[in-house]
């Protein structure tokens, strides 16, 4: 890329010139280090300045992805792997990050008592960005969690999950899963309900649920995103219920929907289900429950 651009500037110092970027400090990333006290250490490009050299060159970007080693975020070198392609697993980590998990400029982290999930999002998210992330454990909550740098973060932010507390941002489902196979959005979907669903076990009823507060200033985004949620379900080929209101908790309100009827409740084991061990059992108890049932009043 660098060869490129100074021969369409006709010279280094040009190319320095037109970029208007320090000649000393640009043969530094050109060669690709830096030199203190004898020592050589990784010399790197910022956004801008790449923009730049790209905007000049006319290489693609997908041809430069494949060549970046790493990115740095808070004085921190992470190595990722680029590029980032939508993917299930990619859609599986967008719905644990609107579910358990949580999103910043400074880390992704997700904890969660089911270490089968914290596994699944451990996995996924060194398949995609090559970082292992760092294991522990809170006692006292008995929760698994792994938690990964910034750079991680600010990269699920760029695919559409929202930085901070949750219950005050607005959320939508991402484009790309919307939009996406079905294949994506049902992986989105497990993840979403394995973090958010429960499987209810009655006297009377038997069905899935899922709920999520939001801060009362954002109620209708709230609405429209679980609306988003139900749409995917019926492209899906489960009806879910009506969004009903369910109850206040301090500054927020809950909303959410069930999944009722047996036909549903077979499609969500057969194209979504489980990751989450308890629940799929459980989901198993109900449909048995459900099939004699059915069995019963059909008999009679």
């Amino acid at each position: 890329m660098f060869k490129k651009a100074v021969e369409s500037s006709g010279g280094f110092l040009k190319l320095s010139r037109r970029l208007n970027f320090d000649h000393s400090s640009l043969t530094k990333i050109r060669r690709g280090y830096r030199l203190r006290k004898g020592k050589k250490f990784p010399a790197f490009m910022r956004m801008p300045l790449l923009r730049k050299l790209i905007e000049i060159t006319k290489i693609d970007i997908r041809k430069i992805e494949g060549s970046i080693e790493g990115l740095v975020t808070n004085k921190a070198v992470v190595k990722v792997n680029l590029p980032i392609c939508t993917t299930e697993q990619l859609a599986s980590l967008v719905g644990h990050a609107f579910g358990d998990g949580h999103v910043s400029t400074q880390r992704f982290k997700y904890v969660n008592k089911r270490k089968e999930l914290v596994d699944e999002v451990k996995n996924y998210t060194n398949l995609i960005f090559g970082h292992e992330g760092r294991d522990f454990y809170i006692k006292n909550k008995e929760c698994f969690g792994i938690e990964f740098p910034g750079v991680i973060g600010q990269l699920l932010h760029l695919v559409g999950v929202v930085h901070g507390r949750k219950t005050v941002k607005e959320m939508y489902v991402p484009d790309w899963i919307r939009k996406g196979s079905d294949e994506i959005k049902t992986s989105f979907i497990r993840a979403l309900f394995d973090d958010e669903g429960s499987v209810v076990i009655g006297k009377l009823q038997r069905f899935i649920s899922i709920s999520m507060y939001k801060d009362v200033e954002l109620i209708q985004n709230h609405i429209d995103f679980l609306n988003e949620i139900r749409q995917i379900l019926t492209e899906l080929g489960i009806k879910p219920t009506k969004l009903v209101y369910k109850k206040d908790y301090k500054n927020t309100k809950e909303f959410g929907f069930r999944i009722l009827s047996f036909e549903s409740l077979s499609g969500f084991m057969k194209t979504i289900n489980f990751t989450h061990l308890l629940k799929h059992k459980k989901l198993i108890e109900v449909l048995k429950y459900k099939s004699k049932n059915q069995s019963y009043l059909k008999y009679n």
